[in-house]
């Protein structure tokens, strides 16, 4: 069973659904700025040690959909949601259930690390790509 797999469920329609959500949201991420930009907007909200604990080796701390687009703006968040074909409350509550344990995934050794992700093949968008071309 593959990250993917794992992370997104093995029945071949929910795995669809989730992995165009994903490839949705890595999208949204890239442009934003990446993940250093989504740990900045997570610090300027106050949300730093929920972002922390998804990379940490720890528990993964919750974040709700409100925390979501408290930290986000409407823009940035009507961007996501029209990417998702939704809404701005659906989108947020999406990347609310979707990120935490995305950021997890991306960090087994406890640290995020954007170059060694690339160099090592762990390059989320790259995966997600890979295997829509299956």
């Amino acid at each position: 069973m593959g990250l993917l797999d794992e992370l997104f469920g093995s029945s071949r329609g929910e795995q669809g659904s989730n992995l165009g959500q994903l490839h949705a949201i890595w999208n949204w991420v890239q442009e934003q700025g990446g993940i250093e930009v989504l740990l900045h907007k997570f610090q300027q909200g106050g949300l730093a040690d929920v972002f922390a604990s998804w990379i940490g080796t720890g528990a993964n701390q919750k974040v709700s959909s409100d925390e979501i687009q408290s930290a986000f703006g409407q823009e940035e968040l009507r961007s996501l949601a029209d990417k998702l074909g939704t809404d701005v409350k659906c989108a947020s509550g999406t990347l609310a259930s979707l990120l935490p344990e995305l950021i997890d995934r991306m960090s087994p050794q406890g640290r995020l690390d954007e170059q060694t992700m690339h160099e090592n093949g762990l390059d989320l968008g790259n995966m997600v790509g890979r295997l829509f071309k299956q």
